[in-house]
């Protein structure tokens, strides 16, 4: 998606600007060095360092790469109508060679994310192209060490609150390691496989809140005792990851239609190759990042999984996404370690709300009362 044209940054302070994000303040300083015909980002932010870069460079190419749609289109949106800056929600770059490739990095973030998207960028520069590379960390030393093993030529730019790696000359790579994992995990006797990639939640492993979440599907005892989902039942599965928690239930009862929603690109592409090795056919994805997923007032149950960033604002996307999905009577499953602000949520809007603890996580669990008008989207209420 091409993003809309902005005015160009005047000179940066010494001091980094609490809006915007060390690795991204990295690479907005260094944007006059980011050059040549084809350019390739990826963004801590709303893509400025990209805009910066678009702008200093009007005749290079500049993709700028977020792996969420809700960031890319945030980031699109804000950027306006620059006729050489790209914006792109894409699994992977787009194939081909470039100039310069800049990536923003934080630390504590995925090892082996960093390490895909650094032997990506390697495998697309021209002989002559440059890798810059961003850290929040200005002690880091772990991605000096990777980058020294790419490159002939590291150079390292300390700052207060990160470090710039530059790294030119490129060694040849012998053979590329594809990070894409396999795993399977059994449930009700089954061998259920799943497919994940560095950057989608959860990589390589079943999450115990997921097998939570999934285990939540049988009820011990109460009105709601046995098996929750049943035959012919439509199933939403929100912030699906990888998708485990969705095949689980469309694998629970016969007919079972189950529609899986992420934010994530990778996330929907593990998903869909899951539900295809599974052999599970009534399944659907779909790549969004509003809130606003699949019909109104047609499911079920809603099985969620909400991340724990963002202080509860995703969390209240999830409650008012389950709202709208579920028809009278449906039920929500939310998984979480901290249910207190999810009781108060569904206390205010779902009847016969209960709380059972599994694994160490709670499944917050209610009936939807019906019928809920959507109202302002900045809050819950």
């Amino acid at each position: 998606m091409p993003a809309p044209q902005r005015k160009s940054f005047a000179k940066r302070p010494a001091n980094l600007p609490l809006a915007l994000k060390p690795t991204e303040h990295l690479l907005l300083n260094a944007a006059a060095e980011i050059s040549g015909s084809r350019i390739v980002m990826t963004s801590a932010g709303a893509a400025q360092a990209a805009a910066e870069v678009a702008h200093l460079h009007p005749e290079s190419r500049v993709e700028c790469y977020f792996p969420d749609t809700f960031l890319a289109q945030s980031a699109a949106n804000r950027q306006g109508g620059m006729p050489n800056l790209f914006i792109y929600c894409e699994t992977d770059f787009i194939p081909g060679p470039a100039d310069s490739v800049a990536l923003t990095l934080a630390a504590g973030a995925d090892s082996e994310l960093a390490r895909d998207l650094m032997q990506s960028a390697h495998q697309m520069l021209s002989p002559d192209g440059r890798l810059f590379v961003s850290t929040d960390n200005p002690k880091d030393h772990w991605l000096h060490e990777q980058l020294k093993t790419l490159f002939e030529k590291v150079t390292n730019r300390g700052e207060e609150f990160g470090r710039l790696y530059i790294g030119s000359q490129p060694k040849p790579q012998k053979k590329q390691k594809d990070y894409t994992e396999w795993f399977a995990f059994r449930d009700n006797g089954r061998l259920i496989h799943v497919m994940s990639r560095p950057g989608v939640f959860s990589h390589r492993r079943l999450d115990i809140g997921a097998r939570a979440l999934i285990e939540s599907l049988t009820v011990p005892d109460g009105p709601y005792a046995g098996e929750v989902v049943r035959d012919g039942f439509r199933v939403l599965d929100m912030g699906c990851g990888s998708g485990a928690v969705g095949f689980a239930a469309a694998l629970r009862a016969n007919d079972v239609r189950v529609h899986a929603v992420d934010s994530n690109i990778r996330a929907i592409a593990c998903t869909k190759a899951g539900a295809e090795r599974n052999g599970i056919t009534n399944f659907t994805t779909e790549l969004n990042g509003d809130g606003i997923c699949g019909a109104k007032g047609v499911f079920d149950l809603v099985l969620a999984n909400p991340p724990y960033f963002s202080n509860f604002a995703i969390a209240e996307i999830f409650v008012r996404a389950s709202l709208r999905a579920l028809k009278k009577g449906g039920r929500a499953h939310f998984v979480t370690k901290q249910p207190e602000w999810f009781i108060e949520q569904f206390e205010k809007y779902y009847d016969e709300v209960s709380v059972r603890e599994i694994r160490g996580y709670f499944i917050v669990k209610g009936t939807h009362r019906g019928p809920y008008r959507e109202r302002n989207r900045s809050s819950a209420d």
